[in-house]
């Protein structure tokens, strides 16, 4: 993984308004394209795992700050005051308050992956009011950004989180011919009963491995 291909792409969609200059959306409190935390050991993990999502969460329940100093280090970043990294860090520290804590149970201990050698994208990198992400900002974004992103990274294995990120599956299977396994699987706020989400985890887990 090129570290200064890595910063470039994620600078030039913290510049990017191109859906809230066309598209009937409105930003959310972290009004600037979110890259998502790379862990730092992803590089020399076997295999590379990348899980993808759809979009950054509104932040709508939020009352703790971190969402204010998240907009800060990525404002830093796209200016060139701040680092990349720092905002990994804020990521690093505030994952466990993601999705009002299941968002780290869910994908790390479900599927028994190390948050440090694992990379996490969107395929929308911009949180929006309501959650709103119409199509036409996932395929936008998707070209603009996101299948530049994923072909930087060069995972083993990508897992499509929530049912509106399986459609892009064939996409990244062209983008990544060396990819050998694009896996759809459940968002970690699905509504699925714990004994299906247990039996999906299961699948995932022997898939990766």
């Amino acid at each position: 993984m090129q570290r200064e291909k890595l910063e470039a792409v994620c600078r030039r969609a913290t510049a990017c308004r191109a859906c809230f200059d066309k598209l009937a959306v409105a930003a959310s409190f972290i009004d600037i394209a979110q890259p998502r935390r790379i862990g730092p050991q992803y590089g020399s993990a076997a295999p590379r795992v990348v899980v993808l999502m759809l979009n950054p969460g509104s932040g709508a329940s939020r009352t703790d700050g971190a969402d204010e100093r998240s907009r800060q280090l990525i404002r830093a970043f796209a200016d060139g005051s701040g680092s990349l990294e720092a905002v990994f860090e804020h990521q690093a520290a505030d994952m466990r308050n993601w999705g009002r804590g299941s968002f780290l149970p869910f994908y790390m201990d479900g599927l028994d992956l190390n948050p440090e050698e694992t990379a996490f994208a969107n395929v929308a990198w911009c949180g929006t009011d309501d959650n709103v992400c119409p199509t036409r900002m996932l395929d936008d974004c998707f070209d603009a950004h996101t299948g530049e992103l994923l072909s930087i990274l060069d995972p083993d294995v990508v897992l499509l989180s929530g049912s509106k990120t399986h459609k892009f599956a064939k996409r990244i299977s062209h983008l990544l011919p060396g990819c050998s396994r694009i896996i759809p699987m459940y968002h970690y706020a699905h509504r699925e009963s714990r004994k299906a989400e247990k039996c999906e985890l299961e699948r995932v887990r022997g898939e990766i491995a």
